[in-house]
């Protein structure tokens, strides 16, 4: 996330001298979430204004430049967009008026390197049955357990989320009937359902493999976000053509035309409140009324915008027992080359030194490893069909390892390209380990490189706005996905919450938590108007 060097963006900044007037919802934070409950709000004939602190929107979907290299910032694929009838593929024509266009990433979408040996993950579940069967063919049992038990959870959870927006009432008298089905396997760590699938530790390694999508090791993580995950992947990955920042600008052009509003450089300081009812904002010390507000921000960052005068019986969420997601390095590097020198995968890579990733991703929080032993490794260029028309010659890559915010305390207050050397030891290492690593699996690229940069957690808390440098909201984990509290619907009237704390993490959970958010506004009145627009759209 380093800064941008574009001179100027087409977003309109925030001014304390506009005035804004009968507004219906005021949505603070424009990712994925946030743009998405601001379209069909504003399609709905609500009049929305979105504020987001920075100069360019978008959350994680936006993109980044230097030196004619683009490189994302954290959507690396999307699945289940293989159809143009699948409901996530329906969801992002009718949020973009069918301006974006998807590109496969390829028969495999994930290979695993554990040590010296490689898994394939190919689109399809047949074919991913296959593959695992063909290497490890005494665990054919286990393996068809597994994916029919991952397929069970996956559907079950669609009524654990639908459950969020129920009215409080019949959520606090019936809820339980509609989250149980799915709790039964999401209050079990993921270590804890597939230690009794398997008892084979590499099978249980590569099903686990992923296990960066969420941020948690097996031993941690809740079984039913693995399950999701993991489904959601099986058809195959896909990527925004033209880049993951056509995300957000096809929402933000489609918000406009429906008279919604986005400013950017507007980082609101509170939300007000009045005898216990929201009614606005500010920014700095200009006050914006507003009978309702929907925070993007998550949670914890939303409890620290409301007034210190609340007290804390009367917070609307409970997160005592629940810790922030984990943190990362990402080494962002532009290559220059002939098309014929090069040559690099669409796929993904994940790397680890051995299986036992309870024990890895322990040892990778103490200290920095040395040589790395993960890495996430990403080609954003190589996805893109278009990339080679606007960037001929050029390639990026991005890689991606573990981070502990501890580390980086003692640098948080001090001033960006000014802080103490240690700060940028700890991102020389980081570079070097990555750099060594890379060259190992594509001897050729060394002498192509000609731009290389380091992001830190710190890079995350600045340029995201989150408070620990965490990259997945809070951490996904079987006490997580038990609390009620999180839900678009808080107990302070004309407070709504929307992104990936209400759901989980990804892109394809921040477009179903917009969806629950808007439902709970507009009272399940949107699923009636998303089918109708839907209808005229293909029409058209």
């Amino acid at each position: 996330m380093p800064q941008l060097e574009r001179p100027s963006l087409p977003y309109t900044r925030f001014s304390p001298e506009e005035n804004f007037e009968n507004l219906d919802y005021i949505i603070v934070g424009s990712g994925i979430g946030g743009l998405t409950t601001a379209v069909f709000l504003a399609k709905a004939g609500k009049k929305v204004l979105v504020l987001e602190r920075h100069i360019q929107p978008g959350g994680f979907s936006h993109t980044f430049e230097r030196a004619g290299f683009v490189w994302d910032v954290g959507v690396h694929y999307v699945g289940q967009m293989s159809s143009e009838n699948s409901f996530l593929r329906k969801v992002f024509d009718y949020v973009s008026d069918n301006q974006l266009d998807w590109a496969s990433v390829g028969e495999i979408y994930d290979t695993v390197i554990i040590g010296n040996d490689q898994y394939q993950f190919p689109t399809g579940e047949e074919n991913l049955r296959k593959e695992l069967h063909k290497n490890f063919p005494k665990e054919k049992p286990a393996i068809d357990r597994y994916l029919k038990l991952s397929r069970k959870v996956s559907r079950l959870s669609g009524l654990y989320f639908a459950e969020k927006a129920f009215p409080r009432i019949i959520s606090k008298l019936a809820g339980s009937i509609f989250r149980w089905p799915f709790l039964k396997y999401a209050s079990r760590t993921t270590g804890d359902v597939i230690g009794q699938i398997t008892n084979n530790k590499r099978l249980q390694a590569v099903l686990c493999a992923q296990f960066g999508n969420y941020g948690l090791s097996p031993q941690h993580s809740s079984f039913g976000v693995h399950a999701i995950i993991a489904r959601h992947f099986m058809d195959g990955g896909y990527y925004p053509v033209g880049g993951a920042s056509q995300i957000s600008s096809s929402m933000i052009k489609c918000l406009e035309k429906h008279g919604g509003m986005i400013r950017v450089g507007a980082d609101v300081s509170e939300i007000c409140l009045n005898l216990g009812k929201v009614n606005g904002i500010k920014i700095k010390e200009k006050f914006i009324p507003c009978p309702n507000v929907i925070s993007n921000m998550g949670a914890s960052l939303t409890l620290d915008k409301l007034p210190a005068s609340l007290k804390t019986k009367t917070l609307p969420f409970n997160l005592k027992n629940i810790n922030s997601s984990t943190c990362h390095f990402c080494l962002y590097l532009g290559l220059e080359h002939n098309q014929q020198e090069i040559e690099l995968p669409r796929h993904n890579i994940w790397y680890y030194d051995h299986h036992n990733f309870n024990e890895l991703a322990k040892n990778s929080l103490k200290e920095l490893q040395d040589p790395l032993s993960f890495a996430y490794i990403s080609f954003p260029s190589e996805k893109d069909p278009q990339w080679q028309q606007e960037h001929p010659g050029k390639t990026t890559i991005q890689a991606i390892g573990i981070a502990n915010y501890e580390w980086f305390k003692d640098f948080e207050n001090q001033p960006r390209r000014q802080r103490d050397e240690g700060y940028n030891e700890l991102k020389e290492k980081f570079k070097n380990n990555m750099l060594d690593l890379i060259g190992r699996l594509f001897p050729d690229l060394k002498n192509h490189i000609t731009h290389c940069e380091v992001s830190t957690p710190l890079s995350t808390r600045h340029y995201m706005n989150t408070q620990h440098g965490e990259i997945y909201g809070l951490e996904h984990t079987p006490e997580r996905m038990q609390e009620k509290s999180l839900r678009p619907e808080t107990s302070l009237p004309g407070l709504y919450l929307v992104g990936q704390d209400t759901t989980m993490v990804g892109v394809a959970s921040a477009l179903l938590s917009a969806l629950l958010t808007s439902s709970t506004i507009l009272k399940f009145s949107i699923a009636r108007h998303f089918r109708e627009m839907h209808t005229l759209q293909a029409r058209k």
